[in-house]
């Protein structure tokens, strides 16, 4: 008999969810990866715009821009399609605290395979794989901390790649004209730090 959708979520967060007797050390690392490499992530890309080249700081944009699609076809599709998160159903075990909100698609890994796909697609295969290995692993610890289902994260990744795929088309048509106008802005803004040198 085929299991459905829904049991197979349940099923596949059963065996990733860590156990009550989880280890400090795995808990630790875990919460590290769910909530610290997102820091880590931003200051990258800030990095990268503050004191890259003009083709570092176009990747670094057009990432943060494909992402933002990402994020608001993610509440578009959570506002249509609410599924609670496993500690609202009394499923598994939760070791951080979360609002009570939809559990699909996961920010999370919005965010990071978005990025990380911007890159593959943008020829940057190395640091594309490198950023799709941490999407991985975030996408691990927030399911085996207990805050979101198996299928959040491959829902999310979903979006992320059709976003990337439309997101060639959107980009070869609008994004020498809105990357010029947000350099511009940029220009205009942190012109001091510019004209010192402190920045790029």
């Amino acid at each position: 008999m085929s299991m459905s959708l829904e049991a197979l979520n349940l099923a596949w967060f059963a065996k990733i969810n860590a156990p009550q007797h989880a280890s400090n050390a795995m808990i630790d690392l875990a919460i590290f990866i769910a909530n610290d490499t997102f820091y880590l992530l931003i200051l990258f890309l800030l990095f990268l715009w503050f004191l890259g080249d003009q083709a570092l700081k176009e990747r670094a944009f057009k990432a943060v821009f494909f992402t933002a699609i990402a994020l608001g076809t993610g509440f578009i599709i959570s506002q249509i399609y609410f599924h609670p998160r496993p500690f609202m159903i009394g499923v598994g075990h939760t070791f951080i605290q979360h609002a009570p909100d939809a559990s699909f698609p996961s920010d999370h890994m919005l965010i990071f395979s978005t990025i990380a796909l911007s890159y593959w697609f943008s020829g940057r295969k190395f640091a594309g794989s490198l950023l799709l290995a941490l999407a991985a692993l975030v996408a691990w610890s927030r399911v085996y901390l207990g805050v979101h289902f198996p299928m959040d994260m491959l829902g999310a990744f979903c979006i992320a790649l059709m976003v990337n795929i439309f997101g060639i088309w959107l980009w070869k048509i609008l994004g020498e004209r809105i990357l010029q106008f947000i350099t511009q802005l940029y220009q205009i803004v942190c012109k001091p730090l510019l004209t010192r040198g402190w920045v790029k």
